[in-house]
Formats: C-alpha cells, structure tokens, sequence
C-alpha cells in the first residue's frame, strides 16, 4: 500500500469499525459523495460570484476556493486510481452538469484574474493580453484533457481485451 494511500486511509478513517457493516458503508459512501458534490457547486457558485460581488478581496477567496476545489477533486481521484478504478475511463465526462462546472471555473478563475488584473493595471492592453493568453493555455489544457481522457479510454479497452483473451486461454 502506497504512502498515499495509507494517508487518504488515515484521513477518510477507513479503518474504523464503522466500515466492517457493508450496509453502513455503502450508505455512508453515498453520504459522502452527496457532500462532496454538494460543496463543489456551492464552491463553484460562490467562485463565480464573489470577484462580481465582492470585489478585488472576492477575487482572491475565489482563488482560494478553486485552488482548494482542484486540490480534494485530485485527491479524489488519485485515491480512486490508487485503488485501480480510473474515472476518466469508467464515466462519459461529455455530460451537461460537467459542461456546467467547467462553465462556473471559467467565470470564476476569469472573473477574479480579471478583478485582480485590472486593480493593479490601469492601463487595458495588458488585461486584453492577459485574457487571451488564458484563453489558449486554458484551450490547450482542454485539448490535452481530451486527448488524455481517450487515451486512457483506449488503454482500458486495450487491457480489458487483454484480460478476456486471457481468461479464453486459460480455460482451453
């Protein structure tokens, strides 16, 4: 067991009794999946609003919040991958409800860069290049995703057809 795994263990309280009863445990697990989306969009939709609402002070909480979003959605998924279940290849990500967090990111990484651009520089050329440098390395970052997301797709095909013709050998 990785040391990464054993922290997430550590953290999560996973050795607990609580978790012997398999009942407890899938309920809780869904408990915790309810939370753990439940602040991700209260997140994303404070992130949106507070650089709009709140100003320059809106701006760097909205900073803070994706920054800390992104950090417990890669623990997440690291933990998960760690355990040999990789989500970019079990679930379609070209869902609506992504599109809308990827939507509520945007404004709100780009609304607080924005905010913090143009208190520091009165001068609006340097906001304009700003904005679109953002906008292709977040472009890139979508492509590269992408790109990503099918080749782990392709990986998991190509080794679940590897496990099945070696499941038809072993039985002949």
């Amino acid at each position: 067991m990785s040391t990464f795994v054993k922290a997430a263990r550590f953290v999560g309280d996973l050795d607990d009794d609580f978790y012997s009863d398999e009942l407890q445990r899938d309920i809780w697990n869904e408990a915790s999946a309810v939370g753990f989306q439940s602040l991700l969009w209260i997140g994303l939709i404070a992130g949106a609003i507070l650089p709009f609402a709140a100003g320059v002070t809106g701006a760097w909480v909205t900073l803070g919040i994706i920054a800390s979003l992104i950090v417990v959605a890669y623990v997440t998924l690291g933990y998960a991958r760690a355990r040999g279940i990789d989500m970019y290849t079990v679930q379609e990500l070209r869902r609506p409800r992504l599109a809308l967090a990827g939507v509520l990111y945007v404004l709100g990484a780009g609304g607080a860069l924005v905010r913090l651009l143009a208190q520091h520089n009165d001068g609006s050329t340097l906001m304009w290049i700003s904005m679109a440098v953002g906008a292709v390395v977040g472009a890139a970052a979508g492509v590269l995703g992408v790109k990503l997301h099918q080749r782990r797709r392709r990986d998991a095909e190509r080794s679940a057809e590897e496990a099945e013709l070696l499941g038809f050998e072993t039985n002949d």
